[in-house]
């Protein structure tokens, strides 16, 4: 019977993500059929530089495949502006044309593909603007966390199945009873209960030690899953507080323009302040899926390297600490090296925020057989102990008050980085400040 329910309850979740999903779909068209029908209308009245300023564009942009392809992996739009059939503006990719806004599908070749909601609108007899729009943030999310949902009930049901002709079976009667009592009795508190069975038979040992590593996982998931969600309402909700609080000085300065261009410029900083922590989740989901090992190449990493160091060197300087650069030349890597750019950078930017005003940041580069020894590191204030464990999870920030700004995905995305790169992360213990080692598999 717990067989039985089990699956209806996974059919009925399944029927449940599908029709949550579809909803969030139908959402995302409405709002960009109202988006292009508003953009028609400032085109009306304004022409095309409005809609140069609504796409914020330059005159005569375009997009070549690599382009787009980057846009889209970013989870930007691309727009395709066309005077008597002649692209003016935008990406040079072939959009599917289509009077009805409708999903469809991009392939970029090496199982690279984006699904699309695209649209095509008449601005007049002779232009025509076409818009491909990616999945939505919620859409992602969503599937996301419906798919390790769904996981985690297979597992509960295979779990269930296999107990469940195992007793059938009749073998071991008295063990597999109590493994079943146990069960639930975990069920009231799974994060913190394991399973236990005193019996010598092999089978009961494995299942035991099958279902105490699921519950970990699960216990894993589900503190992800409440930092995450902590840490999305602490980052969104200060800055969503100063809009509102914005907007309602401007409703009582109407009339004095300075005063609202002032509101309006700090109402923006705080909603790109937003925009970025969405963007950092997107993109950190993108380097988890592995997606860019398709794009690794040969990568000289000292060149790379030191031409990050030397571009961050007048930055550090005006902030007044130095960096230092001691590389060894010709160290190659099979990798990305958008990816391996935004290591360092986030690791720079990490030593700009974290470290003390004069302080003594460095970057080295060595060789060693197999792997490159990359380190990034400072001379203080360093991190506290009890932070150290917990420096590489999402959202989470030493800075208890969030008063600084950030959004604690900065070293969450360096981790990933290291993951999809194959290579070792770790914060050096008992230093004066903050040294992280990055052991890199180097090709010759």
């Amino acid at each position: 019977m717990s067989a039985v329910a089990t699956i209806l309850v996974v059919c009925a979740i399944s029927i449940v993500s599908l029709i949550v999903l579809s909803a969030i779909d139908a959402n995302q068209q409405t709002e960009l059929t109202e988006y292009l029908d508003e953009v028609k209308l400032r085109y009306e009245e304004d022409g095309i530089d409005s809609i140069l300023e609504e796409l914020d564009l330059e005159p005569q942009t375009l997009w070549d495949r690599k382009e787009s392809f980057e846009r889209l992996n970013e989870h930007d739009a691309i727009f395709a502006l066309f005077i008597d059939d002649e692209l003016i503006l935008g990406t040079e990719l072939t959009l599917p044309a289509s009077s009805d806004v409708r999903w469809q599908t991009l392939d970029f070749g090496s199982n690279q593909s984006f699904k699309l909601l695209t649209l095509t609108i008449q601005l007049d007899e002779q232009q025509l603007l076409s818009i491909a729009q990616p999945v939505s943030y919620e859409h992602e999310f969503t599937s996301s966390i419906l798919v390790r949902f769904g996981i985690i009930l297979s597992c509960i049901l295979a779990l269930s199945c296999f107990i469940y002709f195992l007793i059938a079976g009749g073998n071991s009667k008295k063990a597999t009873q109590q493994i079943v009592a146990r069960l639930s009795e975990i069920g009231q508190s799974p994060d913190t209960a394991r399973l236990s069975v005193d019996s010598k038979i092999e089978l009961h040992k494995d299942i035991v030690h099958a279902t105490n590593e699921m519950l970990d996982q699960i216990t894993f998931l589900h503190g992800r899953a409440k930092t995450m969600s902590v840490g999305i309402a602490h980052d969104l909700k200060t800055p969503l507080s100063r809009v509102a609080n914005r907007l309602q000085c401007m409703r009582q300065d109407l009339g004095d323009n300075n005063a609202i261009d002032a509101h309006i410029t700090r109402a923006s900083e705080d909603l790109n302040a937003v925009i970025t922590t969405f963007n950092n989740l997107v993109r950190l989901n993108s380097i988890e899926s592995g997606k860019h090992k398709n794009n690794f190449i040969q990568i000289n990493l000292s060149e790379l390297i030191t031409d990050l160091a030397l571009s961050y060197q007048p930055v550090f300087e005006d902030s007044g600490r130095v960096l230092e650069l001691s590389a060894v030349d010709n160290v190659y890597c099979f990798g990305d090296s958008d990816l391996l750019s935004q290591l360092i950078c986030n690791l720079f930017e990490n030593a700009l925020e974290y470290s003390h005003s004069t302080a003594n940041v460095w970057i080295r580069l060595q060789s060693h057989t197999g792997s490159a020894l990359l380190q990034v590191g400072d001379d203080g204030p360093g991190i506290s102990l009890q932070d150290q464990p917990h420096i590489f999870e999402r959202f989470y920030r030493a800075d208890v008050s969030r008063s600084k700004p950030g959004n604690g995905l900065g070293l969450s995305i360096v981790k990933a980085i290291c993951d999809v790169h194959d290579a070792q992360l770790c914060l050096l213990p008992d230093q004066t400040g903050a040294v992280f080692n990055i052991e890199v598999p180097i090709s010759n």
